[in-house]
């Protein structure tokens, strides 16, 4: 694949259409949420602020949008022109259109066939810009999955076999479901009997006085060659996102202090580690994880340092991605809710859902058992959107 960065099914070769596409993936996502561009009058009016220039899209992201409008208000015009010729033909009279309504639908075609010619031929001298998708491929919003339920009602009456065969299967999946009870019941206990308290456990030489200073300290995050350099805290379910606006001294703070996800455990290793922080518009706290963006940069920066309070550890770097906060009701992936997996299965399904989120076209190179940490930040490609790294432990 050519192009270095991707939305959706749109690549990009230098940073900086990238950017300009996320500005119009931006314009395109509050749009589609505010407005039913479906409504012949809601499309008529979005087209004319187009064509006035008075919303600008710059990227082919934007321009197939723009030609997705087009394409609605092509079809309803179709449709009412197809209504109107339905009603002229159950008249018994036979009346003909007046001139003024023929006028008028002819300078509506017209204008619309005008404005068309018009858009295509900007386009062709946009040579910035290839060939336009399918529409399809940009508005996800209008694809929707549907469920066919092709179970039948059986009769009202069975024979005795299937009576059998049913109360078989109803006490084999009781037993099953016993047994399984029973193994992670099994599990559970082997693995509280093997869990470190770390009242048993000594802080390391270098963090003892940070430590002394505030308990809530966690660790320490660095990346070389970049101003990532940072306490680490954690605190309890009760109020998880304190650090947000908190310093290290505990003082109110608009850059708050990186912060350890309150659900994970770094004494008894969770599969993944999550650490948040804010994103910066001077550089600092997670303000720097943007640049991860670019390839070269990615690929300069991948080795990161992040000590416990208990033990020294070093990871390297293998994805950047984007993603976003989804509302309760979505039933779609949520990587900020990976913390451990159960069997190589769930973590393989982890791993096949953010290699669908990565910026860059490769392979993840990630495989069952690995330690893995997650840097996450917000990021403004979409509303609610979200840039993340993903690390393994060495």
């Amino acid at each position: 694949m050519s192009g270095k960065y991707r939305i959706g099914d749109y690549e990009f070769n230098t940073y900086e259409e990238y950017l300009a596409a996320q500005e119009d993936a931006k314009k395109i996502d509050f749009i589609t949420k505010e407005l039913d561009i479906t409504d012949p009058d809601v499309a008529v009016r979005l087209y004319t602020l187009i064509r006035n220039k008075e919303i600008v899209f710059r990227t082919k992201l934007g321009i197939s949008f723009s030609w997705y409008v087009m394409d609605v208000l092509a079809q309803n015009s179709q449709k009412l022109l197809e209504e109107k010729r339905r009603k002229d033909e159950q008249k018994q009279k036979g009346k003909k259109l007046g001139a003024a309504g023929c006028m008028c639908i002819l300078a509506a075609v017209f204008c619309l066939g005008y404005y068309g010619v018009t858009l295509w031929q900007e386009h062709l001298e946009s040579q910035e810009f290839e060939r336009l998708q399918n529409m399809q491929n940009l508005t996800g919003h209008l694809i929707r999955e549907s469920s066919v339920d092709d179970e039948q009602e059986g009769s009202a009456s069975q024979d005795a076999g299937g009576e059998d065969a049913q109360a078989s299967d109803k006490n084999a999946a009781k037993t099953s479901k016993a047994a399984a009870k029973k193994a992670a019941k099994e599990k559970a206990e082997k693995q509280a009997e093997k869990k470190i308290d770390p009242a048993d456990l000594t802080v390391l030489k270098k963090y003892r006085e940070l430590y002394k200073q505030n308990k809530d300290l966690a660790g320490w995050l660095s990346i070389e060659g970049t101003v990532i350099n940072y306490p680490v805290m954690q605190t309890g379910s009760k109020n998880p996102d304190y650090y947000l606006h908190h310093d290290f001294e505990k003082k109110e703070s608009d850059h708050g202090t990186l912060f350890v996800d309150a659900r994970n455990d770094y004494v008894n290793r969770d599969t993944n580690l999550i650490i948040y922080g804010h994103n910066m518009r001077d550089g600092t706290m997670f303000g720097g994880l943007k640049r991860f963006m670019e390839k070269e940069y990615f690929e300069q920066h991948q080795k990161l340092v992040f000590d416990t309070i208990y033990e020294k550890a070093e990871y390297q770097i293998v994805a950047v991605c984007l993603s976003k906060v989804n509302y309760q009701d979505d039933h779609t992936f949520r990587y900020y809710n990976f913390l451990n997996a159960a069997d190589k299965e769930e973590f393989n399904a982890f791993l096949a859902n953010i290699q669908q989120l990565t910026v860059f076209d490769q392979k993840i190179d990630l495989s069952y058992g690995d330690e893995l940490l997650t840097l996450s930040t917000c990021n403004s490609y979409v509303q609610d959107g979200r840039l993340f790294l993903i690390a393994k432990k060495e």
